[in-house]
């Protein structure tokens, strides 16, 4: 087996940022501002307006900046299976956004339909991971390998440490210890933070720029993720990531163009009384999990699915 050797080149990086804090520790106020911070310096670099979409899993936390930030947000509810969130990343690059915060992640762990529920129904044995892991690990290479800038939170495994101060007065702190996601998530990243519940400050607890190794604890701002995009961007190019375009060339006609397509399944949906249609869920949930057509990414599927749609009647209003 022969072997092509080549000289290493650095290239540009679609960066993926991990924020752990316990409750209250200030993750999605913290993502906010490294992402505004990173579509400022894209906007300086290429001017380019860009894009920022919030994944909201924490009721209406994510909405609460809203007035400080310009950002787009998306509820993502139960269950929280790993392929929901495969699909989540895959819109967001549809949809031409250039970063996307998942807030948090810790759902897709342990929350309702989560990994450990599913290890639960396949038996709760070590061997039911057989089953679960594969999927976790799609989720994990669906972040790695995406061609869009990711923040993702977690939860941080709370731990309480009571101090004594010198009047002899108790106070108790919330530490944040680890993240409430599989062991080793964490290090699937870029540069990963773990943010202090009682001052916001984040000190980082891996970090592939060198950015901010001799920083220490210190409140992240829009000028860390302009510092992060500047280090991102760095490199000699992208790696080309293969996947289905949205986009055809003038040449191809609209029922090659696989938005048109989805938008034509859209329209016969909502003719057909949408998800309260029980027939046309069941269809939609054969092409894709979720029973969204936006997250259809394979134009012969898309086809096939619309031809299918098409042969469901409309249920009575």
């Amino acid at each position: 087996m022969g072997f092509q050797v080549k000289k290493a080149v650095r290239e540009k990086i679609y960066v993926k940022v991990a924020l752990m804090a316990p409750s209250g520790g200030g993750k999605t106020y913290g993502s906010l501002r490294l992402a505004t911070g990173m579509v400022e310096e894209i906007k300086n670099e290429t001017g380019k307006n860009a894009k920022i979409l919030l994944a909201n899993t924490e009721q209406k936390r994510g909405y609460y900046y809203a007035n400080e930030f310009d950002y787009d947000i998306v509820d993502i509810d139960a269950p929280h299976n790993p392929e929901k969130y495969v699909e989540l990343i895959e819109f967001a690059v549809s949809e031409g956004y250039d970063i996307l915060i998942i807030d948090s992640t810790s759902h897709e762990w342990e929350g309702k339909g989560g990994c450990l529920e599913l290890q639960q129904q396949a038996g709760g044995t070590y061997q039911a991971w057989g089953k679960v892991t594969p999927r976790h690990n799609k989720f994990i290479n669906a972040i790695a390998d995406s061609p869009i800038h990711i923040i993702a939170t977690m939860r941080g495994k709370d731990q309480y440490e009571v101090n004594k101060d010198d009047r002899g007065k108790t106070s108790v702190q919330k530490l944040g210890v680890g993240a409430k996601q599989r062991d080793g998530f964490e290090y699937e990243f870029t540069c990963t933070f773990l943010i202090d519940q009682k001052t916001n400050c984040a000190e980082v607890q891996k970090d592939n720029t060198h950015i901010f190794e001799h920083e220490g604890a210190t409140l992240l701002t829009e000028n860390h993720g302009k510092k992060i995009m500047q280090w991102a961007n760095s490199g000699e190019g992208y790696t080309p990531v293969a996947r289905n375009e949205d986009n055809t060339s003038d040449s191809t006609s609209a029922g090659d163009d696989i938005s048109a397509v989805k938008k034509e399944i859209i329209t016969v949906c909502t003719k057909l009384g949408g998800t309260k249609n029980a027939d046309l869920m069941a269809t939609l949930k054969e092409f894709v999990p979720s029973g969204n057509p936006n997250a259809l990414r394979d134009l012969d599927k898309a086809k096939s699915c619309l031809a299918k749609v098409k042969d469901i009647k409309p249920i009575e209003m």
